[in-house]
């Protein structure tokens, strides 16, 4: 990741693009808005979420620092954004218009093939997730959260961590109490 954030960073600097800061519990774009930027998180944690018409979410991502937040259907497409994205903590943020970004990568081959590294690397989050949901019990989805995100998980509510899951706020603490009980 560290040639992309060198791309991130040409583009910051060649447009003059400051860090702004959100609180937590602001949104950096909103389902069914058309965003034409990419949220470079420098500090804090955001969340992706999915809004029934009811308020029921489903978090999509947990994102964190040198992540980049933002939705491919719009920022590519043109599209409106299909979730929300709202900041968990205080957050640092370098807002990047994808027009600026495409313009660099465009110019610089090196660059060219670390934008593909960055969409392959989205795509197989994506795919890896999509196998969980499908074809995990939700025990091994906690599993696999706390191997794969220690980072994040003191960082976050259980309630956020069972949206994530896709389960009850009473089935994670099952999950969890039967998952210690393994442990011992």
């Amino acid at each position: 990741m560290d040639q992309y954030q060198h791309l991130l960073t040409l583009v910051a600097q060649k447009h003059q693009l400051a860090v702004q800061s959100f609180a937590a519990g602001e949104s950096l774009f909103l389902q069914g808005s058309l965003e034409p930027r990419l949220f470079w998180i420098k500090k804090g944690l955001v969340k992706l979420v999915f809004i029934q018409p009811d308020g029921k979410e489903f978090i999509k991502a947990f994102l964190a620092e040198d992540d980049l937040a933002g939705s491919l259907l719009s920022v590519v497409f043109g599209e409106p954004s299909p979730y929300s994205c709202y900041c968990l903590e205080a957050c640092d943020i370098i807002a990047i218009p994808y027009k600026d970004l495409k313009a660099i990568a465009v110019k610089t081959p090196e660059l060219r093939d670390v934008e593909l590294q960055f969409m392959h690397q989205l795509t197989a989050r994506k795919e890896d997730r999509e196998f969980q949901f499908l074809c995990l019990t939700p025990e091994q989805r906690y599993v696999r959260f706390i191997e794969q995100y220690p980072h994040i998980l003191k960082r976050i509510s259980q309630a956020e961590l069972a949206r994530f899951l896709g389960v009850t706020p009473v089935a994670l603490s099952r999950i969890k109490s039967r998952y210690l009980a393994q442990l011992s």
